[in-house]
């Protein structure tokens, strides 16, 4: 029975023409929700998906419908309805199934909200492959809570038998209010650590970032401030059904002042992992690898250092601060037992200086280095010219200031030595030292 009932039905994208037929649909399955102007409105828009489900039989009204929106690459699933008569017939898991399969295509996440008492709809979405990544409280107007879930598509693999540095994709983006276990100063009173606990968590890659929320996530909408910070991943280690993110950040401004404020228990909203990894080189390559850090810049090496162990050629981090109670994750470095150098400008830890000397003494006994660079842009600028001409290649983490994360909202252009601008959300936050307009950078 259940093959004849699909059959009979068809699957295929719904056009301004079918307007009216969508918004009686609505109003049998859907009281309150879009009317004929709202569906020939969606029709119109270019990031808009829809799909209409029709039995074949000549004349029929439709019989279900899905619209969705594209942004970037996430897809929002807005509805899903079923006519009363047509339930319990496949029909949404098919309407379903033909927008995930369009957001495999595209390489996209799919993202949705819904009712927290709706176990049908829940059961459905858990069966294709979505998890519960978040929960917002009276979401809908009568009050209730809503399920924020995600579905991400496949990892993309690299063709076999072919060497990639990194495969874009493979750690999707993941938006979730994660749940602060821990928060507290660190080495200093403006250093900090926080541990958050993300169900569903798709691993990353080392030089990757998460937007956070400024503060934790409360009841009350707060619109000072109102964008997410770029926080470097520091580590992360696996807990059950996801892991436990840990960030380092330095007090700065209003922003991060509430997210010090955070408590255990209380959420963090995140999206995250984003951005262009750290380029990888192959284990058995016998080059040197030298690591730079700068202030925050720190927090985007520790896992590169971590993933470098064990590899043929050598693994130096030569980290910089301006005294020692500035300075990220010292010991977290020397447990991994890696060859650290630091400098400070006050001489409290390490030489005295700055890490920008001892690039250029390690750059005279290791030639051909691979180097990779995080911190102030000047620090990188400057590693930029000590390493041209003299480096394997360098490769810099710009920290431009961001306010989305995804390429929307066009805030962190970065000028490109060939002409034009990148975006450094989308492109980066990794770059080619020479590939960078280092006078054009603010």
């Amino acid at each position: 029975m259940e093959d004849m009932r699909r059959n009979a039905t068809a699957i295929r994208g719904a056009s301004v023409g079918d307007a009216r037929e969508l918004a009686r649909l609505a109003a049998q399955a859907l009281p309150g929700g879009w009317d004929e102007e709202g569906f020939d409105a969606e029709l119109r828009r270019p990031d808009a998906l829809l799909w209409c489900a029709r039995s074949r039989e000549a004349g029929a009204a439709v019989q279900g419908a899905l619209a969705a929106r594209r942004a970037v690459d996430e897809i929002d699933l807005l509805w899903l309805a079923v006519a009363p008569g047509a339930r319990r017939s496949g029909v949404a898991r098919r309407l379903l199934d033909v927008l995930l399969a369009e957001a495999d295509r595209r390489g996209d996440t799919v993202c949705l909200e819904v009712r927290i008492d709706n176990r049908a709809a829940v059961a459905l979405y858990r069966s294709a492959g979505f998890v519960v990544t978040g929960r917002r409280p009276r979401y809908y107007r009568d009050g209730e809570d809503a399920l924020r879930m995600s579905r991400p598509p496949p990892p993309v693999r690299p063709p076999s038998g072919r060497h990639e540095e990194h495969v874009l994709g493979s750690a999707l983006p993941l938006r979730i209010d994660a749940t602060v276990v821990r928060n507290e100063s660190d080495a200093g009173p403006s250093l900090w650590r926080l541990w958050l606990d993300c169900p569903g968590w798709p691993g990353f890659e080392p030089g990757q970032f998460a937007m956070l929320s400024a503060g934790a996530v409360t009841d009350v909408r707060r619109s000072d401030p109102l964008l997410p910070r770029p926080m470097a991943i520091y580590r992360t280690r696996p807990v059950r059904d996801g892991a436990r993110v840990e960030i380092l950040y330095k007090l700065h401004g209003r922003g991060t002042a509430l997210l010090a404020e955070a408590l255990p228990g209380q959420r963090v909203r995140l999206v995250g992992p984003l951005g262009t990894p750290f380029p990888m080189p192959p284990r058995d390559d016998a080059c040197a690898r030298l690591l730079v850090g700068g202030g925050t810049g720190v927090a985007s090496l520790y896992e590169l250092a971590a993933r470098l162990q064990g590899a043929a050629g050598a693994t130096r981090v030569l980290l910089g601060a301006r005294s020692a109670c500035d300075l990220m994750g010292r010991s977290d470095f020397e447990a991994l037992g890696v060859d650290l150098r630091i400098a400070t400008q006050d001489g409290t830890a390490g030489t005295r200086g700055q890490v920008t000397e001892l690039l250029e003494a390690a750059i005279r006994e290791l030639p051909d280095a691979f180097v990779y660079v995080c911190g102030p842009t000047a620090m990188m600028r400057a590693c930029a010219d000590i390493t041209a001409g003299r480096a394997r290649r360098c490769v810099v983490s710009l920290e431009n200031r961001m306010a989305c994360g995804f390429g929307v909202c066009l805030g962190c252009a970065a000028p490109l030595s060939d002409g034009g601008y990148a975006l450094v959300c989308r492109r980066g936050p990794v770059f080619d030292a020479a590939a960078v307009d280092w006078d054009g950078l603010p």
